[in-house]
């Protein structure tokens, strides 16, 4: 049985939302910094990857991480569910970036998804639903979610 402020349906879609706290990680300062925020986690995968994702934007916007407000344009799931496109409206990554702080910005996302149990193989990086373009990363294929770090 569920508190009637934390469970909702969309009779538009069919789809049962409910609240739940969620930990969104980022890189700053040389060290890994997390952040528990409450957001609307639905039935479907590929609308709470969105709200997740937004949500994880914005904690990056509020400690200065992104040069520029960044937004989700997309989330959108494989046939098979197993990999994420994600459209941004520009690039994550400020001019100026090293490949570390690039690598450390798209393992915090990837440890975003992990830790809360989106079930997934692998992320594309999309901008304005193109692959990201970047001179020192590869972003034509998916990225895996375990991540690239021990």
């Amino acid at each position: 049985m569920h508190a009637p402020d934390l469970y909702t349906t969309d009779v538009q879609n069919g789809t049962a939302n409910t609240k739940k706290t969620v930990t969104l990680y980022f890189w700053q300062h040389e060290k890994w910094h997390s952040e528990s925020v409450e957001l609307v986690w639905s039935d479907n995968k590929a609308e709470t990857i969105e709200h997740l994702v937004t949500n994880w934007l914005a904690l990056l916007e509020e400690n200065n991480i992104t040069h520029k407000k960044i937004t989700l344009q997309s989330a959108l799931l494989s046939p098979s569910t197993l990999d994420a496109y994600l459209s941004f409206d520009r690039s994550p990554f400020a001019p100026q970036a090293t490949t570390h702080e690039k690598l450390m910005l798209i393992e915090g996302l990837l440890k975003t998804l992990r830790s809360n149990n989106i079930k997934l193989q692998g992320v594309r990086f999309l901008v304005n639903h193109n692959p990201l373009n970047d001179n020192h990363l590869d972003f034509s294929k998916e990225w895996p979610i375990i991540g690239f770090l021990e």
